[in-house]
């Protein structure tokens, strides 16, 4: 009986998983924007499809660029993963993901990605977070996390007067996120 892991594993052992995916990616990625830009000129693909192929193959005789991609991209995915499973909860609750996120929430979210990109890369090329923040990573969420509730309670009035509804909260919250609703 074959299994798939031994499909896998046999793979790695010919290299395909460590040279020819990566080849793939970044041919087919520099191909997509060469195509798209229009850099060559315009019906240049046989071209494109030339200067692709160089580009790829000489990324993939650069081993140390290959190691990095080959402990990224699993991490990256993982990042992709989550973060379609957190649109699609925003979704759940009434939130119009496809009209996108708006305000804080595009803030937000590229913060976030900007520090998952940089966990990513952190073990490959030899990133550390300061030790400061390490030591205090729990006092800075829940400052921050301070910070946010404060601001959506006392920032602006509501209809009704000065006095602001604990129902204004939610909502401001919901507008500061995902932008006014259309």
């Amino acid at each position: 009986m074959v299994f798939i892991g031994d499909l896998f594993y046999s793979l790695e052992g010919t290299g395909i998983l460590e040279y020819v995916l990566p080849f793939l990616l970044v041919f087919s990625i520099t191909f997509a924007i060469l195509e798209k830009v229009k850099i060559l000129g315009e019906d240049k693909k046989n071209i494109n499809l030339i200067v692709s192929i160089i580009l790829g193959l000489i990324f993939v005789t650069q081993f140390s660029l290959v190691y990095t991609l080959n402990q990224f991209l699993p991490k990256i995915s993982l990042f992709i993963i989550i973060a379609v499973m957190v649109l699609i909860l925003f979704g759940i609750f009434g939130a119009k993901v496809h009209e996108g996120l708006g305000g804080w929430g595009l803030v937000i979210a590229a913060a976030i990605s900007l520090f998952a990109i940089y966990w990513g890369l952190s073990p490959s090329l030899g990133f550390e977070l300061p030790y400061w923040i390490e030591y205090n990573f729990d006092i800075i969420i829940a400052v921050v996390i301070i910070i946010i509730i404060i601001s959506l309670i006392t920032g602006g009035k509501s209809e009704s007067g000065d006095q602001k509804r604990l129902g204004d909260v939610g909502s401001n919250l919901a507008k500061a996120l995902f932008g006014p609703r259309r």
